[in-house]
């Protein structure tokens, strides 16, 4: 048995990540580390090294930046790499900056849009999307549809990683946060955001808002704090492991990518294509914490979004 409920005896689902990929350029005091950044980026990253064959739809400019992502994605073993084409544009950049506790904050320089006439491939059984590029145009139009015109009986999943900096009003980037959530079956949220986007709620009640808008499970993280998972018949509370921080860059990333690793381990997104709803009833919400959970942790002890290979977590 793995931490995540089952025994891996057949091959993974076919996963499609949808998004945004750009340098995280990290000063921290009088230093200055770029890391490979965009949470999908790091989502499609963290689900490749737990073994998943992984494909990313995304942008990168044609300059050094674009060349080091696709090195990137290249050497953890993601599938393959889409991106749009004919765009003169650099790589997206996010300046971000480290307080005593490593925690970021990020300004963004960035473009963002979809490759022209791409084709989800006929083997996806889970899309996955988020953060900027289901906000900032022309791209967030294109994911909508996108999603929209392969979402039969393929499982969705959903991280909505606010960004007040590039997101525009409250109004704007909490609607679109429900139609997204309106097409996905889990959707995993920070307290940041939910806070941002709800701020006169508490994180149960705005995680149940979520679900209203109809996901089965919301996932909320907390940094150190207890995660809560919150379904139509409970609500779960997990205390993450303790661990040293180098920083945060990622974690919840890393968190995201273990949540789909074991929705495929648990037989939930291959179920998912048959029998909705069985599929859905099956997922071990406990299971799926503790391995997320394991994962963000690992993140979390090194510098800049590293998320764990399989082998790393026994």
């Amino acid at each position: 048995m793995t931490e995540t409920g089952v025994t891996l005896d057949s091959p993974a689902a076919r996963i499609c990540v949808i998004g945004e990929s750009l340098v995280d350029i990290v000063r921290s005091g009088d230093s200055v580390v770029e890391h490979a950044g965009g949470s999908p980026l790091n989502v499609a990253v963290g689900a490749a090294r737990l073994g998943l064959p992984v494909d990313v739809v995304t942008y990168l400019g044609a300059d050094s930046h674009g060349t080091w992502l696709r090195a990137h994605l290249d050497a953890s073993g993601v599938h393959s790499v889409h991106t749009a084409t004919g765009v003169d544009r650099a790589t997206s950049t996010a300046a971000v900056t480290l307080d005593a506790a490593g925690s970021a904050s990020y300004v963004f320089d960035m473009h963002w849009q979809l490759p022209d006439a791409y084709d989800v491939a006929p083997a996806t059984r889970l899309i996955h999307t988020g953060s900027i590029a289901t906000v900032l145009e022309p791209g967030a139009t294109q994911v909508d549809a996108l999603i929209r015109a392969n979402a039969d009986g393929v499982f969705i999943t959903y991280d909505p990683n606010l960004r007040p900096q590039i997101m525009g009003s409250v109004e704007l980037a909490r609607e679109r946060v429900e139609s997204f959530c309106s097409l996905a079956q889990v959707v995993k949220a920070s307290a940041e955001d939910l806070a941002w986007a709800y701020d006169s709620m508490t994180l149960v009640e705005a995680a149940q808002r979520l679900l209203s808008s109809g996901p089965a499970l919301v996932v909320v993280t907390d940094g150190g704090a207890s995660t809560i998972a919150v379904s139509s018949s409970r609500v779960v509370e997990f205390a993450p492991p303790r661990v040293d921080v180098a920083d945060t860059i990622g974690a919840g990333d890393s968190f995201m990518a273990g949540i789909i690793a074991a929705l495929v381990d648990q037989g939930v997104v291959d179920g998912f294509a048959t029998d909705r709803d069985r599929a859905l009833a099956a997922i071990n919400v406990d299971a799926l914490l503790s391995f997320a959970g394991r994962c963000a942790a690992i993140t979390v002890s090194r510098a800049g979004a590293q998320p764990p290979w399989r082998h790393e977590l026994g």
